[in-house]
């Protein structure tokens, strides 16, 4: 799936095979950068559910049209306070304009930045 999201219209709307989806139900649009695994959790409403496919109407937060977010995420959709029923990849483009935004990674491991020691067989003519 591909979303342009442009300043100027920050609310995008997608489909996603899901069929028969409730209307009244609040959903949960989590975007996951692959680079520094920050979610980005967005209020998705479903507009319209048939036998085929469900559409949601998605509203990203001003600034983010104009950033430099251009990039492969994981999504996931979920109902909300509940498990994902869909995972997979979107692919984010943007008018970037703005600051880089970039986020360093960290793994959460203490040992992210440790040291260590090289050995070598010095060459002797």
């Amino acid at each position: 799936m591909t979303l342009l999201i442009q300043e100027t219209n920050l609310t995008v709307e997608f489909s996603l095979n899901q069929p028969s989806l409730s209307l009244a139900s609040a959903y949960i649009f989590t975007l996951t950068s692959q680079y520094s695994h920050q979610p980005l959790e967005l209020d998705a409403t479903a507009i319209e559910s048939n036998e085929r496919y469900t559409t949601f109407e998605v509203t990203f937060p001003v600034g983010f049209g104009n950033s430099h977010k251009n990039g492969v995420y994981y999504y996931d959709m979920s109902v909300a306070l509940g498990t994902a029923f869909e995972k997979g990849l979107v692919k984010i483009i943007t008018e970037p304009g703005g600051g880089l935004g970039t986020e360093s990674f960290d793994s959460g491991i203490y040992t992210e930045e440790r040291i260590a020691d090289v050995f070598f067989r010095p060459n002797y003519l």
